[in-house]
């Protein structure tokens, strides 16, 4: 979906050409495209990068049948086809499209050789992150590291090249992640301090601390209040539900026990997973990560855990986080509340990210990210989003200002803006690097280009949320309270879920846009239509860049995603005949029949009760044909074959061949 590159501008490149010819490559190399550093236009040289300053860098591998994959998501999420809402195992993904174990053998055989140390590999297999000085980066990969000084002031070490790297592995490398350490993602929060929060309190509405909103006013004013399993006394609580955070820094334990003891919510367990490197400890922005958990907790307090993914803030660190989530396919519901500018965001960066993201949506998990607190100038400047606000795999969540009735219930909303770049307002606009996807057909300022935001919520610090951090009770606002917010809500919706038999909901923005479109959205959203701005795209009716399609109505959103994919009736799937070897010398060819479309696993070994080896195929055909290499000469080998559709599988019994002398 990548529709347009960054290039560099020529005043870039003449100051490169300054600096000399990029390190001799390697014979037979390739150059891999797109690497160059937007951050370059304006910046200034300074120095050569030292040869023994060390370098993380991350090596993005390509998914297998692309194609394939996007055909496979559009099914999932479509309620007239048979593979709706039956989402990949991670074992499945992996089988399907990522990587082969050979090419992720092959890019780190080929790290190795160079002399990166390797720090991390993912069961994924679409990232190797990698460790050496800035010498070794250099000669390895035919370039030069030098550090520049940016417009505000700032250092950061980048590459003068594109990397090249020899032929023999390039096209199992998309990307190298790290190359340019410019890219800096910031929390979307705002902290009031106490002394304007009282300057402000007839604009805070709440029942906390200096008016700040508390859990139960965030559930009474979005309608969330006392609402119970269908047909069922059941709180709905999150009951059962993992939620997820991707962050950038640590927080204080002592922080979170002491905001669910404030308002006597029950502490949900949090599982600390350190990534790439990460301390854990609280840094100076551990208010992001605090606000995040509390904010949660405060929707979902039911909820089986949280898992607080913690990652360096380095382009390297960033890849390395999203991966992990997806490997591990835990978390159902999962938030990011950091964001880059979009013109800031490299291509591999950004195409490293999409992998994820896409692995996340074939796998039925939720992703939310704050779509950022600059309006439509989410770099100070210029019409622009933020990523990954922005990806098409991601909903998108815009901000607004809420009224409260005198009882505390919903009165209205606004679009979050304080009339001026700089001041705050909710992030919406038009992607400048992906196209439009099929699910946002007819709305949006662009026909061709990805809009945002998908939804929205209270992000106003005038009407911002009681938080506890460093030891005492704040105000905060910013898309990043908006985020974790919807994550949280989605916890109900799936707890909803699993307790009629479904599935999660996955991806729901084919789902939204649905409502949307139909009578049901009155019932499901607060449409913000009053004409205000997010300091250039007004609210009205319907969807629009300001605010998505406004802010979820608690029961009536609940009861239509928790029925959108109403569980499918699993297709029987059966084998027709014996499945037939060819056998040469090393190579075994195996073939066989199903009544339905499914693809194939084969799965062989030396003896009946050791099977270890597999050969995959993701193709959706009724005539299955898989191809064994690299056999041994006279051996007999025991296999199984299985296919599988639409969550149904069949599986052979365990039958053999032999190769011949």
């Amino acid at each position: 979906m990548n529709k347009t590159t960054i290039s560099v501008r020529r005043a870039s490149l003449a100051l490169l050409a300054c600096l000399g010819a990029a390190a001799p490559a390697q014979a037979q190399t390739v150059v891999l495209r797109g690497h160059l550093s937007p951050a370059l236009a304006g910046a200034h040289w300074v120095s050569r990068a030292p040869v023994a300053q060390p370098l993380t860098l991350a090596l993005s591998l390509p998914l297998r049948n692309e194609a394939q994959l996007a055909d496979q998501i559009h099914r999932l999420y479509d309620p007239k086809d048979p593979q709706y809402g039956h989402f990949l195992t991670t074992q499945q993904f992996i089988d399907r499209y990522a990587p082969t174990e050979e090419s992720y053998a092959a890019v780190i055989r080929y790290a190795r050789s160079q002399g990166f140390a390797i720090t991390e590999t993912y069961p994924n297999r679409t990232l190797v992150t990698v460790q050496a000085p800035d010498g070794v980066v250099e000669r390895s990969l035919g370039l030069q590291m030098h550090s520049f000084r940016a417009a505000n002031g700032s250092l950061f070490r980048v590459a003068n090249a594109d990397p090249s790297v020899p032929a023999a592995i390039a096209a199992q490398i998309s990307g190298i992640v790290g190359l340019d350490e410019s890219a800096h993602w910031a929390p979307q929060s705002y902290l009031v301090p106490q002394a304007m929060a009282q300057a402000l309190q007839p604009y805070q509405v709440g029942t906390g601390p200096g008016g700040a909103l508390s859990p139960s006013d965030i559930t009474k004013a979005y309608g969330l209040n006392n609402l119970t399993l269908a047909n069922s006394a059941t709180k709905l609580d999150g009951h059962g539900q993992v939620l997820g955070l991707f962050q950038l820094d640590g927080y204080d334990p002592s922080d979170i026990a002491s905001f669910t003891s404030g308002y006597k919510l029950p502490g949900v367990p949090l599982q600390n997973v350190l990534v790439g490197g990460a301390s854990g400890q609280p840094g100076v922005n551990a208010a992001e990560v605090t606000l995040d958990i509390e904010l949660m907790t405060a929707l979902a307090p039911g909820a089986s855990k949280i898992m607080v993914y913690e990652a360096p803030n380095t382009a390297a660190g960033v890849i390395a986080a999203y991966s992990r989530i997806a490997s591990d396919n835990i978390a159902k519901q999962v938030s990011t509340s950091w964001g880059i500018t979009e013109p800031s965001c490299s291509i591999p960066i950004r195409t490293a990210e999409n992998t994820a993201f896409r692995q996340m949506a074939a796998q039925g998990q939720t992703i939310f990210a704050a779509s950022g607190d600059a309006g439509a100038f989410d770099n100070g400047k210029n019409l622009t989003v933020q990523d990954p606000a922005s990806q098409p795999y991601i909903t998108s969540v815009g901000g607004t200002q809420l009224f409260l009735n005198a009882d505390g219930t919903y009165k209205k909303e606004s679009t979050w803006s304080h009339g001026s770049i700089g001041s705050g307002a909710g992030g919406g606009g038009v992607s400048a690097v992906w196209s439009k996807p099929d699910w946002q057909a007819g709305v949006g300022v662009s026909a061709a280009a990805r809009n945002v935001p998908d939804v929205a919520l209270n992000s106003d610090p005038y009407t911002g949320y009681s938080v506890f951090y460093k030891g005492g009770w704040c105000i905060f606002g910013g898309t990043s309270c908006a985020a974790p917010l919807w994550a949280g809500f989605t916890a109900l919706v799936n707890q909803q879920r699993a307790a009629s038999g479904a599935g999660p909901v996955g991806f729901i923005n084919p789902a939204i846009y649905k409502i949307g479109k139909n009578s049901r959205y009155t019932q499901d959203f607060y449409d913000i239509h009053d004409g205000s701005t997010n300091l250039f795209y007004p609210a009205f009716a319907g969807y629009d860049n300001a605010t998505g399609w406004g802010s979820f109505k608690g029961a009536g959103l609940i009861a239509d995603l928790a029925a959108s994919s109403t569980t499918v009736a699993t297709p029987v799937i059966s084998l027709i005949g014996t499945p037939r070897p060819q056998v040469a010398r090393t190579v075994a060819l195996v073939a066989w029949g199903t009544n339905i479309a499914s693809d194939s696993v084969l799965s062989y070994g030396p003896s009946p009760n050791s099977l270890s080896r597999s050969v995959a195929n993701s193709s959706q055909v009724t005539a299955h044909q898989v191809t064994v290499n690299g056999l041994m000469r006279g051996v007999t080998y025991f296999y199984t074959v299985t296919s599988r559709a639409a969550g149904a599988s069949v599986t052979s019994p365990v039958l053999s061949f032999v190769t011949a002398k």
